[in-house]
């Protein structure tokens, strides 16, 4: 009696095809896939690793890195790169805690105030971006050299301490057994993940960063939303810095410093083009989770922070090479067909 075989998912395609649509499966699920792996990974390693306690632990860790995660995730989508958001850390703790210390204002007050003065900051260098027509990546250089600056001027190149409860409870208190900074950064997420695939202000910034001439050629207002993009990025930076602040009960100046590589490793890793134009908050939050995941899961196994830093910023390198050659083969079958 003959045999019948079964015929695969993929078998009414040709080989290529199959080859091409395999990796486009694969490269829209890798990074659940990675997340998976570091999972099976630390948790043979480690018993600890899976506990209740541990998991919450790691997302109290990238609290700070999955809201800073939102604004990134609207600057490279759009095709620009803001490498401020670290030192904004710095300078919102520092700012904050000489408004609520020395000035006297009330938490409420200074809190806004300092929000305002970084969101203004972040718009003056979109701003600069947009009007000198030069590289994000060189303003946002200078512009993180500066307020970093202004971060140790303001301070005196020490830590500001003495917070109120109420700053150190956001950074540090809980809300039925879940870290306040947890659930600030899931809401946050939530909210910017509705915006950019929803409205229309989300689908302009794609645009953007899929081809801007086109965009203008539509009507997009290209020079507002991009300058605006660096606004809404330096305001979650605020956010995350008032969480900071509260973490560390003070206003550091030095808080955040490298911080911005790990912001761009998240987003790239999490499927974020870095040619702008693709992807999705979903995944950059992701992203997040595994800078999280390889940090604790590292510490766990005692492996030194240098080490960590090697391997993090590996996977950088890999991360934007997969997507760099991911871009080129669809690029060479559209040129193809």
């Amino acid at each position: 009696m003959r045999k019948r075989h079964r015929r695969g998912f993929w078998s009414w395609l040709p080989a290529s095809d199959k080859d091409y649509e395999m990796k486009q499966l694969f490269k829209k699920f890798s990074t659940l896939i990675i997340l998976l792996i570091l999972f099976i990974l630390f948790s043979a390693a480690s018993e600890n690793f899976l506990k209740m306690n541990n998991i919450l632990n790691i997302l109290r860790q990238i609290s700070v890195l999955g809201i800073l995660t939102c604004g990134m995730t609207f600057v490279i989508i759009s095709g620009g790169m803001d490498l401020t958001v670290g030192a904004y850390l710095g300078l919102t703790g520092v700012i904050a805690a000489k408004l609520m210390g020395d000035v006297g204002l009330p938490v409420p007050v200074a809190v806004v105030l300092t929000m305002l003065i970084i969101t203004l900051v972040g718009l003056a260098t979109g701003c600069m971006i947009v009007g000198l027509n030069v590289s994000a990546i060189v303003i946002t250089l200078g512009m993180m050299t500066v307020v970093r600056g202004l971060a140790y001027i303001i301070s005196g190149g020490l830590p500001v301490y003495d917070l109120p409860e109420s700053i150190v409870n956001f950074g540090q208190g809980y809300i039925f057994k879940v870290p306040v900074p947890v659930i600030v950064m899931l809401v946050i997420v939530i909210i910017m993940a509705l915006i950019l695939k929803y409205s229309y202000f989300g689908r302009y910034v794609y645009a953007i960063g899929g081809n801007v001439e086109a965009a203008k050629l539509a009507g997009v207002g290209v020079g507002k939303i991009t300058a605006s993009l660096y606004a809404i990025s330096a305001f979650l930076a605020a956010v995350a810095g008032i969480v900071l602040a509260g973490r560390i009960s003070s206003g550091a100046p030095a808080s955040g410093n490298g911080t911005e590589m790990d912001v761009v490793t998240a987003v790239v890793i999490g499927g974020v083009s870095i040619n702008g134009g693709k992807g999705s908050m979903a995944g950059a939050f992701f992203g997040a989770v595994i800078i999280g995941i390889l940090s604790n899961g590292l510490t766990i196994l005692n492996v030194g922070e240098y080490y960590q830093q090697v391997v993090k910023g590996t996977v950088l390198i890999f991360a934007v090479a997969f997507d760099v050659l991911a871009n080129r083969e669809k690029v060479k079958r559209v040129k193809e067909a």
